[in-house]
């Protein structure tokens, strides 16, 4: 016995001496901060706000067609196809030909014309406003109280990982984790609120997904306002967890059908479909 106990006790004290850094790192920063705040700001205030809005959405579109729409430029050649339910976000917004009935917002970033679009919609469009804990404060990204409290709007709670687009990558062991039961958790993001949205697509059960401006590709642009000219990040980072939600998908949701529409990033990951605009766009170039 006394064997055993001097080698537990050697292997513990090896283990302290081959990882100091990562307990310095866990006990000498705010990380033990960071993970009770995450609770007491996200996953408790989810389990209550989700419980009074998400119930009656599950299952609501069974037989019926969901297209979503992020702002990748693929979103020009989309027509709006009849008797779907749209569901944008954030910039998707603009155009109008699109008749949204759901629009998903995380950011605020001074957005004030942004916002007034999607009021201008009237009250028809359900709005979704994200609060993120992580989301930068100093630099206005968290959508204020006084947006959330107008008349028609869902708050919602998302947890997300900072995305390769500002210099992060994702850690090697990253494992990405989605709800199933949206009633009582958050969304999670994973650096585009676009997977939020398919989450909640996933949650109301329809027939069939279409994704559409969700490029994925290399040092690509999104959508600002009816214009090409955002930054320039590199997007293909978000292509795995796409991966991981297609699985998730297949495990959960077998019978629906997704369909990605005109993919660039994308391809070949879910059943691919392009537009006559999109390809003879190609043809062009």
């Amino acid at each position: 016995m006394n064997d055993f106990l001097g080698k537990q006790t050697n292997k513990f004290w090896n283990f302290l001496e081959n990882n100091q850094k990562r307990i310095r790192h866990i006990l000498g920063t705010d990380v033990i901060i960071d993970r009770l705040a995450m609770l007491t700001d996200i996953y408790m205030p989810a389990m209550v706000q989700h419980q009074k809005i998400f119930p009656k959405y599950k299952g609501i579109y069974k037989g019926k067609t969901v297209v979503i729409t992020g702002t990748g430029p693929t979103l020009a050649y989309y027509k709006p196809m009849p008797d779907c339910i749209h569901m944008g976000v954030n910039d998707s917004i603009y155009r109008e030909d699109i008749p949204y009935d759901y629009m998903f917002v995380a950011d605020w970033c001074d957005q004030t014309e942004l916002f007034e679009k999607i009021f201008s919609r009237g009250h028809d469009l359900k709005k979704f406003f994200a609060i993120n804990y992580r989301k930068d404060v100093s630099r206005n990204a968290l959508i204020p109280e006084y947006q959330r409290d107008r008349e028609g709007v869902e708050t919602i709670y998302v947890d997300s990982h900072d995305p390769a687009i500002y210099g992060m990558k994702y850690e090697k062991n990253r494992k990405f984790i989605f709800p199933l039961d949206l009633s009582v958790s958050p969304f999670r993001s994973y650096g585009t609120f676009l997977y939020c949205v398919f989450q909640f697509a996933l949650w109301t059960h329809p027939d069939k997904i279409y994704i559409v401006g969700a490029d994925c590709y290399g040092r690509g642009q999104h959508m600002k306002g009816l214009n090409v000219k955002g930054k320039v990040y590199d997007y293909s980072a978000y292509v795995k967890p796409w991966r991981r939600l297609k699985e998730f998908a297949q495990w959960n949701y077998p019978d629906i059908e997704i369909v990605s529409v005109n993919p660039v990033g994308l391809r070949g990951i879910f059943r691919d479909e392009y537009t006559e605009a999109y390809q003879n766009r190609n043809k062009k170039a």
